[in-house]
């Protein structure tokens, strides 16, 4: 799986060109969302989607794997304890969402150290494209 970031133009209709784009090319979208300009997607095929918003005339930012983890959604409080120890470590969460599965997703300033930190959310995900 890969993160698009995409910065979009403060224009009516952006996020429908963006999304109807990316369809009429056979690229899904697997989570993500907007803030303000800036969108966060998932997706499987992330040079692909990188070609096709660039040839529509998107600006892509960056495409890159993400730290994939698994939330017990019946345990409240996992988020804040994974933010805690990547903050206790000097990591910076730069962008946190979640996908159709209900998969936390993170993008850190240190992708390498975080994954360790958060291996312990990992041990339980089965999910063959995520991180073991």
């Amino acid at each position: 799986m890969y993160d698009v970031h995409v910065i979009f133009n403060n224009a009516p209709g952006e996020l429908a060109r963006f999304g109807q784009l990316l369809g009429q090319n056979g690229v899904g979208l697997e989570g993500g969302g907007v803030f303000g300009l800036e969108a966060h997607f998932l997706v499987e095929e992330g040079e692909k989607a990188r070609q096709v918003l660039l040839a529509g005339g998107f600006r892509v930012q960056s495409v890159r794997q993400p730290l994939i983890r698994r939330l017990k959604q019946e345990r409240p409080g996992e988020l804040g304890e994974i933010a805690a120890a990547l903050a206790a470590a000097g990591v910076s969460i730069l962008t946190q969402y979640s996908d159709h599965a209900n998969h936390l997703i993170l993008l850190t300033d240190d992708d390498k150290l975080a994954a360790e930190i958060t291996e312990p959310w990992a041990a339980h995900v089965k999910d063959p494209h995520l991180p073991r």
